[in-house]
């Protein structure tokens, strides 16, 4: 029977690093001064990339209210040619965000009828302006002052709209003698 001699019955294990701190005591081993500056830094480096993250996430914001966003305003009512029945309206549309113009609707049933006004696209920050007729009925009295005379139908991704067209007291006049022009023949 062979007997091992003592010694070669334990594994021994070399370690060529073994006199090096471990990352503990290196970390005792710096001043406090270098301590809390490593710790601000890498603190500020994770905030940093945190924000980055949320920021580059974020879903983009909902476009505004399409009606919120767009205003329209008469600038300029034309008077009836000879005997016909209908008269001019000139309407500008601006829009803050971009919008589609889907139509136009009369203000009040049986008063008027609106001819259709094409469908159209508006940028943000550009303006448009249409020009429609609206065709005139004697038999009933005339909408108040400060009502809207027309709808415009704008839509966005959000939803669809109608944004009003009140005439200012001077077009109201004006439109007032355009009715009364029409109605005398």
């Amino acid at each position: 029977m062979v007997t091992q001699p003592e010694d070669q019955g334990r594994d021994v294990v070399e370690n060529a690093g073994a006199d090096r701190p471990l990352l503990g005591e290196r970390w005792r081993a710096l001043s406090r001064r270098a301590r809390v500056t490593i710790a601000v830094s890498s603190g500020a480096v994770v905030l940093g990339a945190v924000l980055g993250y949320v920021a580059a996430t974020r879903p983009p914001p909902p476009p505004p209210d399409p009606v919120a966003a767009t205003t329209v305003r008469i600038t300029g009512v034309q008077l009836p040619q000879g005997s016909s029945l209908d008269f001019g309206v000139t309407i500008r549309i601006a829009s803050a965000s971009a919008v589609t113009l889907t139509g136009s609707r009369h203000g009040y049933d049986g008063f008027l009828q609106t001819r259709p006004v094409p469908a159209a696209a508006l940028p943000p920050g550009r303006a448009l302006v249409l020009h429609t007729r609206l065709n005139v009925y004697c038999q009933l009295p005339l909408p108040p002052p400060g009502t809207p005379l027309l709808f415009v139908t704008v839509r966005n991704t959000r939803r669809e709209g109608r944004a009003p067209v009140v005439p200012t007291a001077a077009q109201t006049a004006a439109i007032d003698d355009a009715v009364a022009r029409i109605c005398l023949h």
